[in-house]
Parts: C-alpha cells; sequence; structure tokens
C-alpha cells in the first residue's frame, strides 16, 4: 500500500497571520473532495479538482489540502500578496505528477504585505483561461469595490465552460443603512484598518456578478449571523442561475430575515 502523501505544515506564525493557526485546517478528511464533490449543474463530483486556481493561496492551506486528496489536481496555481508564503510554498508544496506553481501578486495589503508596491490591483487572466476550480477563500473579505469587481472580471475570464468560483463573503443589506451615499456598498469594522473585515451589500454583489458574466449556482449561508457565507460561480451554458430563480440570503445575513426593512 502505498504511503500517504504528507507535505510539511506551515510555520506556526505564517498559519497565524492567516487566522488558521490549527494544524487540521490544513489536512483534508472531506469525502469526494476539499470542498465536497462540487457536483453542481452538470459537473460530475470532483471534476472540478482537475485545474484549480487558488486566489490568495496564503501559505497554502487549500494547497495542501488537495495535494493530499486522491486524486490530486492535475495542475494547480496559487497567487498570493505576501512574498514569504508564496516562497514558503514553492519550496514545500509539489507532489509528482502535478503541475504546481505559486507566484507573488505584487499588490498593495498593510495587512499582511507591506512592503509590496502600491498596486490596488493586477492583471491575473494570463495565468490560464481553462480551470475548473479557482479558490477565493477569505479574499473579497478585504478588499473594496473596484477591487473585486476587477477579480471577478477576471476570474469569469478565466474559468473552463465546466469551472466554478469558490468565494466567500461578508455579506448585510444596505436596506438597514439608508443614510449610506448610493455609491457606497461595503461596511468596515476597524477604523485604523479598514480592511480588516469588509462586508458587502448583497444587491451589489448581484449586480456586479451579474455584471461580468457569472451566474450563481449554489450558496452556503452562514450559520453564525454575520460570518461568510460562501459563494460559487460559473459561466457555462449547463449551469442554472439562482440569480434568475430570485434568490435570496436568510436571517443568519446581516439585514435579511423576518425583521429586515423592506427593499425597493
Amino acid at each position: 500500500m502505498a504511503t500517504p502523501f504528507d507535505p510539511p505544515l506551515p510555520p506556526a506564525a505564517m498559519r497565524a497571520l492567516v487566522g488558521a493557526p490549527e494544524a487540521a485546517e490544513y489536512d483534508n478528511d472531506v469525502p469526494g473532495g476539499t470542498f465536497g464533490t462540487l457536483a453542481f449543474g452538470p459537473l460530475e463530483p470532483g471534476e472540478a479538482y482537475r485545474r484549480v486556481f487558488d486566489f490568495g493561496c496564503g501559505c497554502g492551506r487549500l494547497a495542501r489540502q488537495l495535494l493530499k486528496q486522491e486524486p490530486p489536481p492535475d495542475r494547480l496555481v496559487g497567487v498570493d500578496a505576501n512574498r514569504e508564503m508564496v516562497a514558503w510554498c514553492d519550496a514545500h508544496l509539489h507532489r509528482a505528477g502535478v503541475e504546481t506553481r505559486y507566484l507573488h501578486h505584487d499588490v498593495r495589503s498593510t495587512l499582511y504585505a507591506p512592503d509590496n508596491a502600491p498596486n490596488d490591483v493586477l492583471p491575473i487572466h494570463g495565468y490560464g483561461d481553462d480551470f475548473t476550480l479557482i479558490n477565493c477563500h477569505s479574499v473579497f473579505t478585504h478588499l473594496f469595490e473596484p477591487q473585486t469587481e476587477h477579480y471577478l472580471e477576471e476570474f469569469a475570464a478565466m474559468l473552463d465552460p465546466r469551472g466554478l468560483v469558490r468565494s466567500t463573503w461578508f455579506l448585510f443589506d444596505r436596506g438597514w443603512f439608508p443614510v449610506m451615499n448610493p455609491d457606497h456598498h461595503v461596511l468596515c469594522t476597524d477604523r485604523y484598518e479598514l480592511t480588516m473585515a469588509v462586508y458587502y451589500d448583497w444587491g451589489w454583489v448581484r449586480a456586479t456578478a451579474r455584471r461580468v458574466g457569472l451566474k450563481l449556482v449554489h450558496a452556503s449561508w452562514t450559520e453564525e449571523p454575520g460570518y461568510q457565507s460562501e459563494l460559487f460561480f460559473a459561466t457555462g451554458d449547463g449551469f442554472e442561475d439562482l440569480f434568475d430563480a430570485g434568490v435570496e440570503p436568510p436571517g443568519t445575513v446581516l439585514g435579511f430575515g423576518p425583521s429586515a426593512p423592506p427593499r425597493p
């Protein structure tokens, strides 16, 4: 029997910086794949894991999970703003038979990469246009609208017709905040580090995703009020669009549920 692939764990300091300090968070014990089978729409179970782009790969939590998975992806590309974490991943997270690249994304981040160039965004669509899974975990929770819109548009250009975008969000309903400027769609939680946690108006997310050609194909809403929800997008004709069905967040998303104010 072959020995299970078991790459090293990232250093504790790196794990703490990305908010996932426990070693168990870097293992993979989910049947069918790291995020389950992902058999949405026309997809067969596990099909989405073939070619993965991990946007905001950090110190390799998802990369390590995917490389331990059986079968592992055919291709895995990870990018991150933190140069040291990218270097660590490139030194330690490779597996025979998997085409693996880790790349530095030189954008400003006072929280995670204070020495980077003062770029708000950079293009990423040059890394490929046939990804079957684009992962964006805890990234939009630290970006503002122009950045998020840019990367959603990039993702739409990078997907295989049968590909998925997995993304996580802090969401709210701006109907609770009638004094907000019409051009403002986010709420921040820290006066000194505005991107510590960024909440997005659900209506803005829906409108922006549709504008760039992304369909909502699955939603896993937070079970704890105010925490991250998981949204899956696709572009292919074989996927039904939950936006067309009028899907709305439940009461665990801030501003929704029985006590929510009426929305225009």
